[in-house]
């Protein structure tokens, strides 16, 4: 039994060692994955459309990153901001991908493409849309 044990003894602490820094380092590396719903911003909203009525105010989010990071996260503070800079004239929706901020430096945020319903100012004279 002992010579079992003290039989290639150096080999034996060379591979836990080894076996110790590999845990160590994977532990190290633990990726922490929140979900989260944030509410929705719009932002450049073109002349002459409004939302719709039924259009989104929140969008669900999945955040990853490492542990640490997710100390310098305001989750109160967190929102999904979508551009409708792109719009064309007579387009009832705008598919955009929407993005969030704030996000500290290493977390990263996945979120699905919108589909935002657009409907055009109506004019209180005619009662019809533009």
């Amino acid at each position: 039994m002992k010579r079992w044990i003290f039989e290639n003894l150096g080999l034996k602490l060379w591979a836990l060692a080894i076996a110790v820094g590999l845990w160590a380092y994977v532990g190290s590396r633990q990726v922490y994955m929140e979900r989260r719903v944030i509410p929705l911003e719009f932002r450049d909203m073109p002349a002459g459309v409004t939302l719709d009525s039924g259009v989104k105010t929140s969008i669900p989010v999945v955040l990853t990153g490492r542990t640490e990071n997710f100390k310098e996260l305001d989750r109160d503070e967190l929102k999904a901001v979508v551009s409708l800079k792109s719009y064309l004239p007579g387009q009832r929706e705008m598919t955009v991908h929407p993005k969030v901020v704030p996000l500290p430096t290493g977390i990263k945020a996945d979120l699905s493409d919108l589909a935002v319903p657009l409907a055009p100012v109506k004019d209180p004279k005619t009662k019809k849309g533009k």
